[in-house]
């Protein structure tokens, strides 16, 4: 039986010398559509979302940092800073991180390229960037407003997020889109993609994508790998990154522009603005006023966002007098 080749790129080299693929973005944006799309590139590992720099990496690093302010400051002596110096720590999480990876390549040793994705990666571009510099970054872009109604049917189906109003998501998704773009000053190593232009036309989008991550492929391989995850396939099959593992009921959707102007009300469409309009007009995604359809709801949707809160302040203020807690996700009557 012949050998199996050294995960290694090199004699001397480690598993994070490879190229690095990570796609960001917020949540509901096709970041899991495009990671299937890529992964299944012959020279591409992909695996589940490990959450390796959001729930590993970032709160290791802020612990070590909070301790070494203690201990310069003489307000104690305790931690890891009492045994390592900064490289032995970065030390660790580096071989942390290699040997993780070493797991996920062993599915697919020939891979050149490792992809590894995660939305709230998008707050986490800089501890990427630290431990593998060479990473390049594809971020995934959605109209907020697609993605806050994706967001609120993932909590009523799924449970997946926390219940809250669409304007809400906006603000999540204005928060993750404006993290994620902080990894453009990576310069060569950033790309962004319109789940829009990907919709519209996924081979051509697709091919881009292949060209900036240094991957060749043929007409042939981008036009077997799209139709492979057209989403009415997804949607059917339930595919994920990781094999034998279904998606949940309900995690694809239905993957349309658009979708949200069913769904808003007028009230929602004017607060939705005041949170995440100016990102909105930014991206060329709305128009100047896009939250009014007419004259009359210009004149009074401002007025009825005023007396929501006014209404949402003094119900807070009563519980706080009565010394009850106020109810989660407790609003206004629907205006709309």
């Amino acid at each position: 039986m012949s050998a199996q080749p050294a995960l290694n790129p090199g004699p001397n080299g480690t598993i994070l010398e490879r190229q690095f693929l990570f796609i960001i973005g917020s949540p509901r944006s096709g970041t899991t559509w495009l990671q299937l799309m890529l992964g299944a590139h012959p020279k591409v590992c992909a695996t589940t979302e490990l959450r390796l720099y959001n729930k590993y990496i970032a709160p290791w690093l802020e612990a070590w940092r909070g301790e070494v302010v203690l201990t310069e400051e003489g307000k104690h002596y305790l931690g890891l800073p009492v045994l390592w110096t900064e490289a032995e720590f970065h030390g660790f999480l580096r071989s942390f991180l290699e040997q993780a990876y070493r797991k996920v390549l062993a599915a697919k040793p020939h891979a050149s390229h490792v992809l590894d994705k995660h939305p709230h990666y998008s707050a986490f571009v800089e501890e990427i960037h630290l431990f593998v510099p060479q990473a390049r970054f594809i971020h995934v872009m959605r109209d907020g407003r697609d993605v806050a109604v994706s967001l609120a049917a993932a909590a009523r189906q799924m449970g997946w997020f926390a219940r809250e109003t669409l304007p809400d998501y906006g603000a999540l998704w204005k928060r993750e889109l404006l993290a994620a773009r902080k990894a453009s000053r990576y310069s060569g190593n950033y790309m962004e993609v319109r789940y829009e232009d990907l919709l519209a036309a996924p081979e051509r989008v697709l091919t881009s994508v292949f060209e900036f991550c240094g991957l060749t492929a043929d007409d042939a391989l981008v036009a077997a790998i799209v139709e492979k995850h057209k989403f009415e396939n997804l949607k059917r099959s339930r595919l994920t990154p990781s094999e034998g593992v279904r998606a949940p009921e309900g995690h694809y959707r239905q993957g349309k522009v658009g979708g949200w102007q069913r769904e808003f009300t007028g009230l929602q469409r004017y607060l939705f603005d005041e949170v995440a309009g100016d990102l909105l007009r930014e991206l060329g995604y709305a128009r100047e006023g896009w939250w009014a359809e007419g004259s009359p709801q210009k004149a009074w949707l401002p007025i009825a966002a005023r007396a929501r809160k006014l209404y949402l302040r003094g119900t807070q203020a009563s519980a706080v007098l009565l010394g009850r807690k106020p109810a989660e996700g407790s609003c206004a009557p629907a205006l709309t």
